[in-house]
């Protein structure tokens, strides 16, 4: 079987849009907790995906592997500032229907 091309274009401005109602606008701080909650879910991957990679080859060194786990975030960090995998704008939402449900809304 042929592998097909997976066709994706991200919209313009390179996020995923917000599908947030606007009565349920989240603070700053918690985007920022949702965005925070991604590059740590994102850090454990890579940091897994990089225990498979032999470090020492492609650096020189062997203490390579002991800054693995900075890499591991930079890493992480660096693709939610890309836009990430919408695992925060995912959380948002979860954390807005939450929001919503306790001040009386619907479920």
């Amino acid at each position: 079987m042929a592998d097909l091309p997976i066709l994706f274009s991200p919209p313009p401005n390179g996020q995923i849009p917000n599908q947030i109602g606007a009565q349920n606008q989240l603070s700053d701080q918690e985007i920022a907790k949702a965005k925070e909650f991604e590059t740590l879910f994102l850090t454990q991957f890579v940091d897994e995906m990089l225990k498979t990679v032999d470090l020492d080859a492609a650096t020189g060194g062997k203490d390579m592997h002991m800054w693995r786990s900075f890499m591991s975030q930079a890493m992480a960090q660096s693709l939610v500032d890309q836009g990430g995998l919408g695992l925060a704008i995912s959380v948002e939402q979860m954390m807005s229907a939450y929001k919503s449900a306790g001040a009386g809304g619907n479920s």
